[in-house]
């Protein structure tokens, strides 16, 4: 790495250009691209505050990035996803500071597609390992007792580095659709037992019978209100789960930003009965993937969240040549409507020795136990 001008450690993504970090993500989850995160960090939804602080790693060659390692500062492990609550356990059990790190991750979204971003003709190996070892230094120069991978994009050639370098990989599972081969709708139907096939259609079917009209629309022909009411529904489908005592993840801001930057991005199913919008999903898309992300309703329907986030995108997906779709995190529901179980990695790397050793140890009796993978 000799050729290597300077690393920086930006404290806010508006620091690097978009054009130069949206050309070292161009193959990447589109939630690692600029305008998702600038949405986030602008909006406030992520922020020292809220247990995020923007650290992202820039190196360069000559002015212009050559990799980028999204990154934040935490003083928290709150819904972290990836470790299965490990950390909070142990900061909870020993009272030290396991939870403060810097953590490689996509904010509030557990999605399997976390990679460091390299530019066209950049060495991923010796990069990988130098940029690793510069995150070892940061933790070392701020006190941290960790750093934290999760939820690194399966096809990475970060994941054997990462063990290389020190990292314990824990590993957990995720559900995706994939397209195979369908070429219709119905083919896709095909793929289930009778059983479960005739539910199926009695649902979509319960849902047409009711005269709701259902209506993918790309980000870029949608109205604003469509932007504005995502975030209405985001908050009333928060509040049915989470109830009113814990504040949501995002903000009017972050939906309003969305539209203003990421609409390219975006793709709405909209449920209408009538004139009047009942439901609506947000997905993203790139690289011939959807990506499901938040979904409400303004009227409660039987089967309408199945229609609105399952059935009609991937009819949508089948007709489009979409290869993938990543439903969103949970849901048992999603294995028997096609949703196919993908293992996902996370990466843990301890620096102090007596932090390291009791979390060693209870990792080893937490596998035996089956509790953790």
């Amino acid at each position: 790495m000799s050729t290597v001008s300077r690393l920086k450690v930006v404290t806010s993504i508006d620091e690097v250009p978009k054009e130069e970090w949206s050309s070292l993500a161009v193959q990447a989850s589109p939630i690692l691209d600029w305008e998702y995160l600038y949405a986030l960090e602008k909006s406030g939804s992520v922020s020292r505050d809220r247990g995020y602080k923007p650290a992202h790693l820039v190196l360069y060659r000559g002015s212009k990035p050559s990799a980028i390692v999204p990154l934040y500062e935490r003083d928290r492990a709150w819904v972290e996803f990836g470790d299965g609550g490990l950390i909070e356990f142990l900061s909870e059990l020993t009272g030290l500071p396991f939870h403060s790190g810097l953590v490689g991750t996509i904010p509030y979204t557990p999605i399997p597609g976390y990679d460091f971003l390299l530019s066209p003709g950049t060495e991923p190996a010796p990069t990988y390992r130098y940029l690793l070892n510069q995150i070892d230094e940061l933790c070392n120069q701020r006190g941290l007792s960790t750093s934290r991978i999760y939820f690194v994009a399966p096809d990475s050639r970060l994941h054997p580095i990462l063990l290389e370098s020190g990292y314990i990989r824990l590993t957990s599972s995720y559900l995706f659709w994939f397209n195979r081969g369908y070429n219709s709708f119905d083919d896709y139907l095909g793929s289930f037992k009778s059983s479960r096939r005739t539910k199926i259609k009695r649902e979509w079917r319960s849902i047409l019978e009711m005269g709701i009209d259902l209506l993918m629309v790309p980000g870029i022909e949608a109205e604003d209100d469509l932007f504005s009411d995502m975030y209405l529904l985001y908050r009333r489908t928060w509040v049915k789960h989470m109830g009113f005592g814990i504040k949501p993840f995002l903000n009017e801001s972050f939906f309003r930003l969305l539209a203003e930057g990421f609409r390219h991005r975006s793709t709405f199913t909209v449920a209408s009965l009538g004139k009047k919008r009942v439901a609506s999903a947000l997905f993203y898309h790139k690289n011939s993937s959807l990506y499901g992300r938040y979904w409400g309703c303004f009227r409660e329907v039987p089967f309408l969240h199945f229609a609105t986030c399952y059935y009609y995108p991937i009819a949508y997906g089948i007709e489009n040549r979409i290869k993938s779709m990543d439903p969103g995190f949970g849901g048992e529901h999603k294995y028997i409507r096609g949703f196919e179980e993908v293992p996902v990695s996370h990466y843990i790397k301890f620096y102090d020795e007596q932090q390291r050793r009791i979390a060693h140890s209870v990792i080893s009796q937490m596998r035996e136990q089956n509790i953790l993978k």
